[in-house]
């Protein structure tokens, strides 16, 4: 699997979720680097409406869990916490500017409709994919110019023919 860092110049790339994650946490100089061509325009990127649910509710739960409104980032602590106190969503901003700075850098988003829902069902028989990452595949293959790279930190689509994964070398854990 190719170094992230080595996609070329006007690259049309998918980005899962955990790109930005490692971004936000700090955990990836060449995820930054990533991101940083992907604003100036360098690379397109392209994600769908999970990447960006899935986004925004790390994002959450890593402010909260800086802020010490939870002992652990796991979405159960989060919801007890906001249930005993509804006033902590107030102190919760952070994670909504960083999220609209995501969509300012100019990524595309790709839609998941119900047609998709029920397609990738291929995906998720012939690659023996979970939902999320069918979902992802099955954006790919449908846009109207198929999208052959994808830069994600998981192994999940390297076994997948005409499939390019992009990983970062250098995660620090």
């Amino acid at each position: 699997m190719p170094d992230i860092a080595l996609l070329p110049g006007r690259s049309r790339v998918f980005v899962d979720t955990n790109i930005f994650d490692l971004y936000f946490r700090g955990r990836s100089v060449t995820c930054t680097a990533f991101i940083n061509r992907v604003a100036a325009g360098e690379v397109t990127a392209y994600v769908n409406t999970q990447v960006l649910s899935d986004l925004l509710h790390k994002l959450m739960l890593a402010e909260a869990y800086h802020k010490k409104i939870i002992k652990r980032a796991r979405a159960t602590e989060l919801k007890k916490a906001l249930s005993k106190n509804r006033a902590i969503a107030v102190a919760l901003i952070d994670y909504q500017t960083s999220f609209e700075n995501v969509l300012a850098i100019g990524i595309k988003v790709l839609r998941i409709t119900r047609k998709l829902l029920v397609d990738t069902w291929d995906e998720r028989r012939n690659h023996a994919l979970m939902t999320g990452d069918s979902l992802h595949l099955g954006n790919m293959n449908r846009h109207n110019v198929p999208i052959h790279d994808i830069a994600t930190n998981d192994g999940d689509f390297a076994h997948i023919p005409g499939v390019a994964l992009w990983k970062p070398e250098d995660v620090i854990e």
